[in-house]
């Protein structure tokens, strides 16, 4: 297998590199392992009781075995890998490492400096067992599942960068709302969707920036979402632009207040949805209040895309 000639690898450079390996050899904090930039477009690992897998770009896959017999009689762990570019090969390798060793190593060479990740899957539980310290994914869009509550998310978020644009989090317990805007691209992503609870209150939903946003809480009041609408309208935020938040709703017309109401309707279900002319004249806001959500749209009124119609459209992604 070649490595490719260009200015700037890929995974093929990862899986030469992995095939023509010989033996482990421990790799620090601040080890570079490529010597030109890597991009990859996505990654994805899971090690549990019954998967032990890392898998990049659908076309590199690595499976790990513990406690696997060699021809010698010893007990060691197989690592098979699986390379599908230029043409499929296959290699099985035996290790007198641990499962998390083996693990750490490999996703070690995601961390590199030089390694691109356009966007990574991870789902399992965090613990510091699997990554070296202090090395940190370079990576656009991340999507984490886990089954525990927040500590074990913030363990993941900890190896991100600030370069992090989207993240979509699934997983048991309350998010941390004050701990999360800590991390450097928290205030900054592009989109974000927590599809469990958290602890944003009026004071913290402000201070979230993504375009796209979807979050649930019970900290957060009528008040609270005025002022992320406020702040939307104020930034001139770009058409598309949506938020879904299920919170409490006690008054439709607190959610709305000082803002610019063109048209409204009510039902007796309690939905209320209401068009909005904003500061920016090429924009409108829909909005639309259940008793247990808010939903705000920012569309575009030139003659490419006329106001949407007044109907309640259907909330996908809520997980009760």
């Amino acid at each position: 297998m070649a490595s490719s000639s260009t200015t700037e690898d890929g995974v093929e450079e990862i899986a030469r590199r992995w095939m023509e390996m010989e033996e482990i050899v421990p790799i620090a904090t601040a080890d570079r392992l490529l010597e030109r930039p890597c991009k990859l477009k996505h990654v994805c690992w899971k090690f549990n009781d019954t998967c032990n897998e890392i898998w990049i770009d659908g076309r590199l896959g690595v499976t790990f075995t513990p406690n696997q017999p060699t021809e010698s009689g010893e007990t060691q762990t197989k690592v098979h890998y699986d390379v599908d570019i230029d043409k499929s090969e296959s290699k099985t390798a035996f290790y007198a490492f641990d499962l998390a060793e083996l693990a750490r190593w490999h996703l070690a060479w995601l961390t590199d400096p030089n390694v691109w990740i356009d966007s990574a899957t991870i789902d399992m539980e965090f613990d510091q067992k699997w990554m070296v310290e202090k090395r940190k994914l370079q990576v656009k869009e991340v999507n984490i599942t886990v089954q525990t509550n927040y500590p074990s998310i913030h363990g993941w978020l900890a190896h991100m960068t600030k370069d992090v644009e989207s993240f979509i989090y699934r997983g048991n317990g309350i998010m941390d709302a004050n701990r999360f805007l800590q991390l450097p691209f928290a205030a900054k992503l592009r989109k974000l969707m927590l599809i469990y609870e958290s602890t944003f209150d009026d004071r913290l939903l402000p201070q979230l920036g993504a375009q796209h946003l979807q979050i649930s809480t019970d900290f957060a009041t009528d008040a609270g979402v005025n002022k992320l609408l406020h702040r939307w309208n104020d930034q001139n935020y770009p058409i598309r632009s949506q938020f879904v938040i299920y919170v409490q709703i006690k008054s439709s017309a607190n959610v709305v207040k000082n803002l610019k109401v063109m048209q409204s309707q009510h039902q007796d279900s309690g939905v209320s949805e209401f068009l909005i002319e904003m500061n920016n004249p090429n924009t409108r806001m829909r909005v639309i209040t259940r008793p247990s959500s808010v939903i705000c749209t920012i569309f575009a009124i030139d003659n490419s895309q006329a106001p949407p119609p007044f109907v309640t459209p259907t909330i996908d992604n809520k997980q009760n």
